[in-house]
């Protein structure tokens, strides 16, 4: 080891060169595997994640849809397969007021049992008790960590307190876990889902709903019981749900879209590619440098050393370089790792990844380490412990090939390193191309000098549908009398976002 030390510290621009090479190879690697990892392949961050299910109304012709009220509640008295079954509404943003500046603060409406499904307990407080989500007990609130940090200054009596949410006071009775998954969400409340008689509807599907299998009960006997139960509704109400049915799900199985987990297997070849050709480019500068040793290992060889011994001390110059790259690579991952968090748009990966660099992570970089030293550091060694003693000796006798089986192994390297990068740069001017045209694809609409704004309305702010167009009228003409307004319009859904009121479109 000492012996590899001193002889890389005489040959600084190979090493420098071979720890930049490693460090940005094993680096990339290093950064998309762990988001491979944190998305992928580390399992939910939930008590028994594989028994938390989503169950979903069935369309004709479609495989799931939002949730009327009705169907959800016939749905949580009938089923024998769910220990506990909860709704949710995404429509629960609220406008804190009475504290500073008022301040929209995004959250969800969530049946009594959602937390018990997940097994999360409250770090500070409760979470809600069973009977919260009916009508006059429901104005209660639970924080996310979050928010409990940066809005109220980490205030241990928060608890008990009494905030006006949308113009109605609800009393703070928890606040959730840090570093988790509820802290990861575009969530920063959650509020009960207390149903009203306007609600009691089965044409009106609004909701999604998840469930947690009782023990013992397999995916196929719940979806089983599930449609035995979704056919009795559809014969009892043909006019709703005639032809309608029910789909359960895995939450592990869609946590993760098929874009992304697409776009994480093409970042990992293509990283993986970026390292296999700084491998061959270093095998290649390791030949040439093993040639221009080619006298001084005559001389070990002449001393005793055998082939076996001269390998060793060559692998050992090569995991030296290597495990030095893998240091340099694995803090430049983890700065890789921040810096693609950071650029990529908020809540683009689900709030159960948790992207970081843990055990897995380390061992990974160990690994890959070690796989490089071999990959770029065996072939050159063995060809080098190869020399004949008496010629290399001789005055002159060193070679700048090594012969023709030393040529025909470079030769070797820089074909296959080419081809990686042909092949890596064809997949990215690809890509590129395939980005620009999504750009100038024609999306039906124009939205040059289009601006728009969200209007968030509590559910029970207006008693009549008469009451809401009024303020809707009111607010088009004030906006229209606008300078420098052409045109106003209002919408439930923006184009292209794909879901309006629980229907896929």
């Amino acid at each position: 080891m000492r012996y590899a030390i001193r002889t890389l510290r005489r040959s600084p621009g190979f090493t420098i060169i071979a720890l930049l090479t490693l460090a940005l190879g094993i680096g990339a690697n290093t950064a998309i595997f762990s988001f491979v990892n944190g998305v992928l392949l580390k399992p939910l961050p939930y008590r028994d994640p594989h028994g938390i299910v989503l169950v979903w109304e069935k369309p004709p012709g479609g495989h799931r849809n939002g949730i009327s009220t009705l169907n959800f509640l016939d749905w949580k008295n009938q089923n024998t397969v769910f220990e506990h079954m909860a709704a949710m509404n995404f429509g629960g943003s609220v406008t804190l007021t009475g504290s500073g500046q008022p301040e929209e603060l995004p959250g969800v409406r969530v049946s009594a049992s959602y937390f018990d499904i997940f097994g999360v307990q409250a770090v500070l407080g409760r979470t809600f008790a069973p009977d919260e989500d009916q009508l006059g007990k429901s104005q209660v609130v639970i924080l996310s960590h979050r928010l409990w940090e940066n809005r109220f200054g980490a205030d241990p009596s928060i608890v008990g307190r009494t905030l006006t949410l949308s113009g109605k006071s609800c009393m703070v009775i928890g606040v959730m876990p840090p570093h988790g998954p509820f802290d990861r969400s575009w969530a920063q409340l959650w509020m009960p889902l207390a149903f009203e008689p306007r609600d009691m509807t089965r044409d009106y599907h609004w909701m999604m709903s998840f469930a947690r299998l009782k023990p013992g009960v397999t995916l196929e006997k719940a979806q089983a019981a599930m449609n035995a139960i979704g056919a009795r509704i559809a014969e009892a109400y043909p006019e709703s749900n005639k032809g309608w049915g029910v789909t359960v799900e895995r939450l592990e199985d869609q946590i993760v879209g098929r874009q992304l987990r697409r776009s994480l297997f093409v970042l990992l070849a293509a990283v993986g590619a970026i390292l296999l050709i700084g491998c061959a480019n270093l095998a290649n500068l390791t030949l040439a440098r093993g040639a221009a040793r080619e006298r001084e290992i005559a001389v070990r060889a002449s001393l005793g050393a055998g082939s076996w011994r001269l390998i060793g001390q060559l692998l050992t110059e090569n995991l030296l370089v290597a495990g030095t790259g893998g240091a340099l690579g694995l803090a430049l991952g983890y700065a890789m790792i921040r810096g693609l968090i950071r650029l990529a748009p908020p809540f683009s990966l689900p709030s159960e990844a948790d992207v970081s660099i843990d055990l897995s992570i380390l061992l990974f970089t160990l690994a890959v380490s070690i796989l490089t030293a071999l990959l770029f550091g065996l072939a050159p060694a063995i060809h080098a412990s190869r020399v004949d003693p008496a010629s290399s000796m001789k005055e002159g006798g060193r070679s700048a090939t090594g012969g023709a089986g030393h040529a025909r192994l470079r030769s070797a390297l820089i074909v296959s390193e080419v081809a990686l990068a042909f092949v890596l740069l064809a997949g990215a001017g690809l890509l590129v191309g395939s980005f620009f045209r999504m750009l100038q694809a024609d999306t039906g609409f124009n939205s040059t000098n289009v601006m728009t704004a969200r209007l968030p309305v509590a559910r029970d702010r207006f008693a009549h549908p008469e009451q809401l167009l009024q303020y809707v009228r009111l607010l088009d003409e004030q906006l229209r009398a606008a300078p420098g307004v052409r045109d106003v319009a209002f919408s439930n859904v923006l184009p292209m976002q794909g879901w309006g009121d629980g229907m896929p479109f």
